[in-house]
């Protein structure tokens, strides 16, 4: 420690049934080379025995805190943030690994330049055995190292959103500061809180990245983001546009030129929702087809005028019988 009772960092682990891997995730914790950190875990009244499995670990940084109550995922975010005292934060999942390094780049980063609200990383992507799945991030522009002026990233981030988030909370290290400015995670969006939060402290901080990855981000079937929906499913699609929908009403004032961005934004989801719903059309899923097209035109209206619109309007009218038929004679 620094010689005083608060830690530079705070690594907050929310946690619920989270048997199967949080032993890893601990110990990944436990063994970074940067040592000045306090390790939160907040169990959110697990029935499992994650309990058991965390008491087992002895060690001064660690700290097990049970709710007294479920209080979602939402909430338990929020009890982290409460319960954190350290300059630095970063909200961990219980299933990922970090890298033994992760905290040292992230902390002397921040140290370094003190402009920087938060600084994220590449990660790499493993499965439920801890197999890799992915060297890198899904996202090309996290692949290098930069420090970039907070509304260029904002940018950036929104120009992704339709596709999905370019930045992964685990890979998050951020100033305290920056949470007591903005707030905490919003009720308004539960599913993607962690993109709505990042935009908010874009719009007033420059950030940074590490373009090596540092944490290794876990997929596996009980993942939280996949309960909720898949990365090209309507609800995906729906809770990322309100993100953008709830930034944009409340921070109009502080967006340059928040209208044409607005504008952009209302193009970019109408034309990602097309783009799945022709995906859907291939797949002979015509249910699906349908939801995408009425997404598209409620995140754009002016989509109805497009030729790529009513291509696939007719397609949806005409069925599966006729575009099956016109498949065969085409191919």
């Amino acid at each position: 420690m620094n010689g005083t009772l608060t830690p530079k960092v705070s690594v907050c682990i929310p946690v619920y049934n989270g048997s199967d891997y949080i032993s890893e995730s601990i110990e990944s914790v436990l063994a970074q080379t940067y040592k000045e950190f306090q390790l939160i875990v907040v169990d959110n009244c697990s029935t499992d025995n994650t309990e058991k499995i965390i008491r087992n670990f002895h060690d001064h940084r660690l700290t097990y805190i049970r709710n007294k109550q479920n209080l979602g995922l939402l909430g338990n975010f929020n009890r982290c943030l409460e319960l954190s005292k350290g300059e630095y934060v970063c909200i961990w999942h219980h299933d990922d690994v970090m890298l033994p390094d992760n905290l040292k780049f992230k902390v002397h980063l921040l140290d370094e330049y003190p402009e920087v609200g938060f600084v994220h990383s590449n990660l790499i992507t493993i499965d439920d055995k801890g197999s890799v799945v992915a060297p890198e991030i899904w996202y090309e522009g996290s692949r290098r190292d930069y420090i970039e002026d907070g509304l260029t990233a904002f940018k950036k981030f929104l120009s992704y959103l339709p596709r999905g988030a370019s930045i992964f909370i685990g890979a998050v290290l951020s100033r305290r500061s920056c949470y007591e400015k903005v707030g905490e995670f919003s009720p308004e969006v539960p599913h993607y809180l962690d993109s709505e939060m990042w935009m908010r402290m874009m719009l007033f901080y420059k950030i940074a990245c590490i373009g090596t990855p540092l944490v290794k981000y876990r997929i596996h079937p009980t993942t939280a983001s996949k309960a909720w929906g898949e990365w090209d499913s309507v609800p995906f699609l729906k809770e990322n546009y309100k993100v953008t929908k709830i930034i944009f009403k409340r921070y109009f004032e502080h967006i340059p030129r928040a209208n044409k961005l607005i504008e952009q934004n209302s193009r970019n989801f109408g034309e990602r929702a097309l783009y799945l719903a022709n995906r859907q059309l291939l797949n002979d899923d015509y249910s699906a087809v349908k939801d995408f097209i009425n997404e598209a035109v409620f995140f754009n209206p002016e989509i109805k005028k497009t030729k790529a619109f009513w291509k696939i309007k007719v397609k949806l009218v005409a069925g599966p019988k006729v575009n099956k038929f016109y498949r065969k004679i085409i191919t």
